[in-house]
């Protein structure tokens, strides 16, 4: 298969190949920073199986929805925690926000 990145380069994958295994083709250290994948502009997570050509970029915690998803796995471990510490806790659901600081 052919992956077009983020930069415009094109690399050749085996068939079937996750968004991690991609990105660890590309380098370790970014397979090791990636948070999830972007195929063809839609948010992916590292274990999506790539089953044609595409676009994909790998998104870390230094891209906004790398932190937003980062952000989001956060929160529901948080309240996984809390409901076993505290079973009869109710949860709420809601959007996150976004902090500005000055």
């Amino acid at each position: 298969m052919k992956i077009t990145l983020k930069d415009g380069s094109v690399i050749d994958v085996e068939k079937q190949s996750t968004v991690g295994e991609i990105a660890k083709s590309i380098s370790e250290g970014l397979f090791r920073n990636a948070v999830c994948g972007k195929v063809n502009g839609e948010l992916v997570d590292l274990s999506h199986v790539v089953d044609g050509d595409c676009t994909l970029e790998i998104v870390t915690l230094k891209d906004k929805e790398g932190l937003d998803v980062y952000r989001h796995t956060c929160s529901h471990v948080l309240a996984q925690a809390v409901k076993n510490i505290f079973p009869t806790s109710k949860l709420a659901i809601g959007p996150t926000i976004e902090i500005i600081t000055t």
